[in-house]
């Protein structure tokens, strides 16, 4: 009875110690690639970027009070174009140029008015990729890192496996062995359950207990727009007009934004509407960061691309808008010669 217990004692301990020592969470220390990277992302100052826009804009107000002659533009160019020149405020200028090119006046004057839209498109063009470019590389950070973890938990899962497999070979040795020795069957079916026991620990527990690390992002997109706010340093005002003014494409007069917002509450992206995980996980992602896992990494960099996705969409609609003034630029020409 005493080698009973002795034997019993022992591999008590040993499971006790299996899961104090495999049974946590495990916490890695941020590389500080990670932090460098993150410098990376931050944009240059944004007045330094608004100089030129803002130059443009103070001197449109006397040209927008002039020139804003209602529908000129839609009986040229195509709703797409139109809805557009709206959002980037550039509609008094194409009311200007579709004017222009109706009565056909000086060429000179033609080309100049053109040139200003032109001008105003590419720096549209350009706050658009100066967004993407930031939301890009945040997706690229989160993806390092999830990395990182995805190789951590492998390597985890790997050990705790080999070490599941040795359990259960060495429990089937002792049981066999005692029995062939003594006879004693207390004793080798205690041996058994416990070696059991960690055989199914060791096999099972790393699929369950994640790899954590430390990611931070205080210039979160994702935050702001959740938020809402109209004047936030993360979105130029037109590209927060595009995402948050009813799109045109949309039958029900939905933006963007409420697009993307009801996609992650129907895809369940933070977890089962009002539960514990949900709170968590918007915590975390809609906040300045904190201890992800893999999976929280992923769906962050998911909801990213998204975003990402969405504000593309400008490029498309303001690559129509030139095309669309460079082909009757070209027709004009071709009808001069």
């Amino acid at each position: 009875m005493k080698d009973n217990r002795h034997v019993s004692l022992i591999c008590l301990v040993l499971a006790v110690v299996a899961l104090l020592t495999y049974g946590c969470a495990t916490t890695l220390p941020p590389v500080r690639a990670t932090y460098s990277f993150d410098r990376r992302c931050t944009p240059v100052e944004a007045g330094l970027k608004a100089i030129l826009v803002s130059d443009v804009e103070s001197a449109s107000i006397k040209e927008r009070d002039e020139t804003s002659i209602n529908g000129e533009a839609a009986r040229s160019y195509s709703s797409i174009a139109i809805y557009i020149a709206e959002i980037m405020d550039v509609l008094p200028l194409l009311n200007r140029v579709a004017r222009l090119e109706k009565e056909s006046t000086n060429p000179a004057e033609i080309d100049r008015a053109r040139r200003k839209l032109t001008t105003r498109i590419q720096l549209a063009t350009m706050e658009v990729s100066s967004v993407v470019a930031e939301i890009e590389c945040e997706v690229q950070r989160a993806d390092e890192v999830q990395d990182r973890l995805k190789q951590a938990q492998t390597k985890r899962t790997t050990f705790q496996t080999i070490l599941a497999v040795v359990f259960g070979g060495v429990t089937n040795v002792i049981t066999g062995g005692l029995g062939l020795a003594t006879g004693a069957g207390d004793t080798a079916h205690i041996v058994t359950v416990l070696g059991g026991t960690l055989e199914v620990l060791f096999g099972t527990s790393a699929n369950f207990v994640k790899v954590r690390q430390e990611f931070s992002h205080p210039r979160n997109h994702l935050e702001a727009l959740l938020d809402g706010t109209k004047n936030n340093e993360y979105f130029p005002p037109r590209v927060w007009r595009f995402l948050t003014q009813p799109d045109m494409r949309d039958l029900e007069g939905h933006s963007l934004r409420d697009v993307l917002l009801q996609a992650w509450r129907e895809e369940g992206r933070l977890g089962k509407s009002g539960s514990r995980r949900e709170q968590e996980r918007e915590s975390l992602i809609f906040g300045p960061g904190g201890l992800y896992n893999a999976d929280d990494l992923h769906i962050r960099e998911a909801m990213l691309q998204q975003l990402e996705a969405s504000i593309q969409l400008m490029h498309q609609d303001l690559e129509t808008l030139l095309r669309e003034v460079l082909i009757r630029q070209a027709m004009e020409e071709q009808r001069i010669e």
